[in-house]
């Protein structure tokens, strides 16, 4: 019986059996590290992205509680001399909310928490004296604040901006604050919706107090977190990115940074499965060398033309919105990392800071005498309003310049304007920050005095009348005032019969032979 035995193998085989087993080898191996590296890169790219999305949304919620807080800024120096003023609460009140689609509502609140002014009015607050935690922690601190998320009086989930009032003197006033709704669209959804991100990524936002304020689920607003690990990161004030599992426990890759205004937590996340989804495909292109040199040309000049054309297409869209508040805070986020588009973005921001001067001209012409500055007959009427509503008593000085025609037909208009100028520095000197100065029309001018009675009315009368017949004007020498002055007294008076007592009374004082103060019924 012949022995059964195995041929023995030929050189030539087993080099290519090693060879082929190298080659395996070496692919099985530049596919793991090709996997190994790719997947890392997408991870860290993922994250990268997330961490820059993450801290621009936080950058521009920065942006917006800081221009928020200036035009709170701005109210606040003009309410800190007009708090008893209730037309200029209200009117700041209406600006502040009309003006800026940063707040839901608008509260002007006293030093005890006593709502002054209100808007809209279908909160139906003034008067009443807030307890919420935003306005006690804003009272307390006098400072300004952006509190945490809180349920108003109105039921709504808010976070409260507010800055101090306080008087020349530094006394404090109180504040005026804005209202931000967390479970209606607000602010917080158009400025994250507005920044570019990848598919599949979204954003949210916490407080100190790990409460929700933003949320992609929109039934999850208002929820409180426990133990997030970029939340806790982002309110120690770090900026950066990590894996972690959602609270359903997904694997996702986040970028989180704090609001350093608010101490508030941004997190930008994405599933890492959605992140490594192109990876398979990369990696088949890889197995059979099929990734062609010009789908990478093509892939480089379309993201180099996404990256010049960006910055114009952004400002492209500020620009058809010149007129909205935040179109300063947006054009200063554009990165215009190129000459041409710098220079475009700083004409808009220059255009745009003359429109905002102007229209701040326009607003403090409407209520002024272009030839005095003095208030006109639009702003006095206001006061007067507010005065009658009040019922606190005041005193008018009607004042009229005697023989003031002769002064123009003599030495012309230029000269009887400069002497109307004279009459009004005199009156605006002899003011206090309370009184109301203004040029009626022509020659006549009216000195407003709120809680002041007839005969401090009447002393200060004699010192004005004193003191223009003592000044001395180009050209025109010396002029004299008549002065008709009346008071409200302590019964209701209407202001038409306050005016029309002083006006009898002036026209006494021109009976009477001019150069004198009249402040009662017989001169």
């Amino acid at each position: 019986m012949k022995r059964w035995s195995r041929k023995p193998l030929t050189l030539r085989l087993l080099i290519l059996v090693f060879v082929l087993l190298a080659a395996l080898a070496t692919l099985g191996n530049s596919l793991v590290v090709a996997y190994t590296v790719q997947r890392s890169a997408l991870i860290h790219t993922t994250l990268e992205a997330n961490r820059a999305y993450a801290a621009k949304v936080a950058s521009s919620i920065s942006e917006f509680i800081d221009s928020a807080q200036r035009n709170l800024a701005f109210s606040a120096n003009i309410l800190a001399t007009h708090q008893g003023d209730r037309g200029v609460l209200r009117a700041e009140a209406m600006r502040l909310q009309s003006q800026d689609t940063y707040f839901n509502s608008i509260a002007i609140v006293d030093a005890h928490g006593k709502v002054l002014e209100a808007y809209p009015d279908s909160l139906q607050i003034v008067g009443t004296t807030l307890r919420s935690v935003g306005v006690q922690q804003a009272l307390q601190l006098k400072q300004p604040v952006v509190s945490q998320a809180y349920v108003s009086i109105a039921g709504n989930l808010v976070v409260f901006i507010s800055q101090p009032i306080v008087s020349p003197s530094g006394e404090y006033l109180g504040l005026v604050g804005g209202s931000v709704y967390i479970l209606k669209q607000s602010v917080l959804h158009t400025i994250i919706g507005s920044h570019f991100h990848h598919e599949g990524t979204y954003a949210f936002v916490a407080d100190a107090n790990r409460r929700l304020l933003h949320h992609p689920e929109a039934q999850r607003v208002g929820e409180l977190l426990k133990g997030s690990p970029t939340v806790e990161a982002a309110l120690r004030g770090e900026t950066g990115a990590m894996e972690v599992p959602n609270t359903q426990g997904v694997e996702m890759l986040a970028g989180y940074a704090q609001v350093p205004g608010a101490n508030w937590a941004v997190v930008a996340q994405q599933p890492r499965d959605l992140s490594l989804a192109p990876l398979g495909l990369l990696m088949k292109d890889m197995f059979f060398g099929l990734i062609p040199a010009s789908l990478l040309g093509v892939l480089l000049i379309w993201g180099g033309a996404l990256l010049i054309t960006r910055p114009l297409r952004q400002l492209a869209y500020s620009a058809e919105r010149l007129s909205a508040p935040e179109t300063p805070g947006e054009l200063r986020a554009i990165r215009t990392w190129y000459r041409e588009a710098a220079a475009i973005r700083q004409a808009l921001l220059t255009g745009v800071g003359l429109m905002q001067q102007k229209l701040g001209r326009l607003s403090q012409e409407a209520q002024s005498d272009p030839l005095t500055g003095l208030a006109n007959r639009r702003a006095l009427a206001a006061s007067l309003a507010t005065l009658e509503q009040s019922g606190l008593p005041y005193a008018v000085l009607l004042l009229d310049i005697d023989h003031f025609k002769q002064v123009n037909d003599r030495w012309g208009h230029d000269a009887g304007d400069e002497a109307l100028r004279r009459v009004a520095g005199v009156l605006r000197d002899s003011s206090r920050a309370e009184d109301l100065a203004c040029r009626s029309g022509g020659e006549e001018f009216v000195l407003l005095l709120p809680g002041t009675r007839l005969e401090a009315a009447r002393n200060i009368a004699e010192r004005i009348r004193e003191t223009v017949a003592s000044t001395m004007i180009p050209q025109v020498g010396k002029v004299t005032l008549s002065i008709g002055v009346a008071e409200s007294g302590s019964a209701p008076t209407s202001t038409e019969t306050v005016l029309k007592r002083a006006d009898q009374r002036l026209y006494s004082a021109k009976q009477s032979g001019r150069n004198r103060v009249v402040s009662s019924e017989k001169p």
